[in-house]
């Protein structure tokens, strides 16, 4: 029995994000002890009584069927104790024990990462600054980390592809999954000119909490993040906090102190974060450790084509969603509306005539591996997961945003508050407040929506969507 397979069965075993495996690793060693041990020495590791039941389960038919769909469909797995596993990551109190990958892998133990973060709903200041310095940084030789989301996340992974340089996406889901959907073409783009990881074996449907998990390997894995056109509600700053208790350099791109998108980056710069203007500001705090590397003359000419270009947007059809002040002071702003277009120019009547992202019909004919092939090893899966979900994110995601029964029994306050919170992080009862509602309406509402299975609290006072 190989080791992968083991570490496999133990990151099921483990769940993502477990603090517990770092006990089970000091107490044990290695793998092969961990898989060959008992009850007694779990529960002296220091785990819970409840994981330390699961260990014993020696039953290897699930991690099985995850190591025979990863080698079907050519996905890496690497495993904790891989001379390749990013070193950066086994510093973490909740390492994941094996990350899942399909692409050009980039060396990530001996190149400089940048990790560069921001809010879906990004401002046309915030997309220029996000496309300038990730095209900077990333063909002076960084390997760009983002999430793949909408937003600033989507244009850092253009720009770096368009630099000529590497990019990294690292997913909430499944390595079988694409999300958002949207971005079924960028995710192609990055396999060739970098990788997509994942902790999460596959099938793992982009559930809202596994995004606040997720971001805490995008601040691992870069020596620094930038945080770009975020407020102090955002996923961007949950993000950049595991940055700063990793020990990782921040960045924070200055922005208008008025803005409603700005509250966050400016916070984090009042804070003690390092303002950025340019790829530059980054480049130059690591040259000299990765000298071999890292080329400073190529940053000198990408500086003199790192303009926006939003022709490179469109190509790579990236989701862009505008944010929109309360107010329009100027009539001629450039920003434009709160609703999802691709590569910047669609319009939603366009969106809704590809029948909601879906794939492009030389897509369904060459990509089996998004339809999947199961991983029990029958010929066509439907890739579910223990709850017997589809695993497919393109099938029917957060099926309670849809209107349903359940959805039309809320009042309109509680329609209105289970609107605001986003799909893939968790909001605080503060910020909930700012929609004109007290205190006491917002929790009765969030008590509601918890009750009819909508939401759900995490710790800290947090919600999140299910």
């Amino acid at each position: 029995m190989k080791n992968a397979q083991k570490w496999v069965w133990l990151s099921l075993k483990c769940g993502a994000g477990s603090s517990e495996l770092m006990n089970l690793i000091e107490s044990m060693g290695t793998v092969g002890k961990i898989y060959e041990s008992g009850f007694e020495d779990y529960m002296s590791a220091g785990v819970s009584e409840r994981l330390a039941c699961l260990l014993c389960e020696k039953d290897m038919e699930q991690a099985s069927k995850v190591m025979y769909y990863c080698e079907r469909y050519r996905i890496g797995i690497l495993c904790y104790d891989d001379e390749e596993y990013p070193k950066s990551l086994k510093s973490l109190p909740n390492p994941p024990a094996v990350l899942y990958w399909s692409g050009n892998l980039p060396d990530l133990n001996r190149r400089l990462c940048i990790s560069v973060v921001g809010t879906r709903k990004m401002s046309d200041y915030g997309m220029r600054a996000a496309y300038k310095i990730a095209y900077e940084t990333a063909a002076a030789g960084a390997v760009i980390i983002s999430g793949m989301a909408l937003g600033i996340d989507g244009v850092a992974a253009c720009a770096a592809v368009t630099a000529g340089g590497s990019t990294v996406a690292v997913l909430g889901c499944g390595i079988d999954i694409v999300y958002p959907k949207c971005h079924r073409k960028l995710e192609e783009i990055i396999r060739r000119h970098g990788a997509v990881i994942t902790e999460f074996p596959p099938a793992t449907e982009p559930h809202g909490y596994n995004f606040p998990i997720r971001n805490r390997i995008i601040s691992g894995l870069g020596q620094g993040t930038v945080v770009i056109d975020a407020d102090v509600g955002s996923g961007a700053m949950i993000t950049a906090k595991n940055a700063i208790l990793q020990g990782r350099d921040i960045y924070a791109v200055p922005a208008n102190i008025d803005g409603e998108n700005s509250s966050g980056t400016n916070a984090l710069i009042r804070d003690g974060a390092v303002a950025v203007l340019c790829g530059r500001d980054i480049i130059s705090n690591y040259s000299y450790i990765y000298h071999d590397s890292i080329d400073m003359a190529r940053l000198t000419n990408a500086e003199k084509r790192s303009e926006f270009d939003p022709r490179a947007i469109r190509n790579m059809e990236i989701g862009v969603r505008k944010f929109v002040p309360g107010r329009f002071d100027n009539k001629n702003s450039s920003d434009f509306s709160d609703k999802i277009s691709i590569g910047g120019e669609r319009t939603e009547r366009e969106i809704k005539a590809r029948s909601s992202f879906d794939r492009r019909p030389n897509e369904e004919k060459n990509s089996s591996k998004s339809d999947g092939v199961s991983i029990d090893g029958h010929e066509k899966i439907n890739n579910k997961n223990e709850t017997g979900m589809s695993g497919r994110a393109d099938e029917n995601i957060h099926t309670s945003d849809n209107s349903s029964e359940i959805f039309d029994s809320l009042s309109e306050k509680q329609k209105k508050i289970f609107e605001e919170i986003p799909i893939d992080r968790a909001v605080t009862v503060d910020s909930l407040t700012k929609l004109g509602f007290t205190m006491g309406e917002v929790m009765a509402s969030l008590t509601v929506l918890e009750i009819k299975g909508l939401i759900s609290s995490l710790p800290g006072a947090l919600y999140i969507r299910k």
